[in-house]
């Protein structure tokens, strides 16, 4: 039932941090919510917080190199104006942070099983930033098998990672 319910937090912060991406006015407003919510996410899971802070803090860096690579090859643009729009916003790194804490719970079943990590990166990653380009957050590179390719790949490769280090 904690896994469920830590599902249906991380779902709701990522609407936020997507819908803030999208709306610059709203982002104050979506940032609050999602830092609301990556709380209650750290708290349900307040008896490994030190370790589960550890994998945050570790994952939302990682994020951040991650999403500032993609900005910079122009695997998709952010749609605000940002000042920097090849440096990672503050809504990813949230986002980041917010999908951190699923590891160690509801994806803790695929500690060890790394290749299935590689695959299901690879599949499911991509249709999220999709997503996130329908609300309105990034816009996509005119060659659309060059981003799906390269979030694709990016996720093969990080997931099966960001599971290692979770269970460390």
């Amino acid at each position: 039932m904690r896994n469920l319910l830590i599902i249906v937090i991380f779902q709701i912060g990522w609407f936020a941090c997507v819908f803030g991406g999208a709306n610059t006015v709203a982002l104050p407003i979506a940032l609050s919510v999602a830092l609301t919510l990556l709380a209650c996410n750290l708290w349900l899971k307040r008896e490994g917080l030190v370790r589960e802070l550890r994998v945050v803090a570790a994952v939302t860096a990682m994020g951040f190199v991650i999403e500032t690579i993609n900005l910079t090859t122009g695997v998709f643009k952010l749609t605000d104006s940002a000042t920097y729009p090849w440096l990672c916003p503050v809504w990813f790194l949230l986002l980041w942070a917010l999908f951190a804490t699923l590891l160690r719970g509801p994806f803790g079943w695929l500690s060890g099983r790394y290749w299935l990590c590689a695959l299901l990166g690879a599949i499911f990653a991509a249709p999220n930033y999709f997503a996130g380009a329908r609300l309105g957050a990034v816009t996509f590179n005119e060659n659309l098998i060059f981003s799906f390719g390269m979030l694709a790949l990016i996720w093969a490769l990080a997931m099966p990672f960001m599971i290692w280090l979770a269970r460390k």
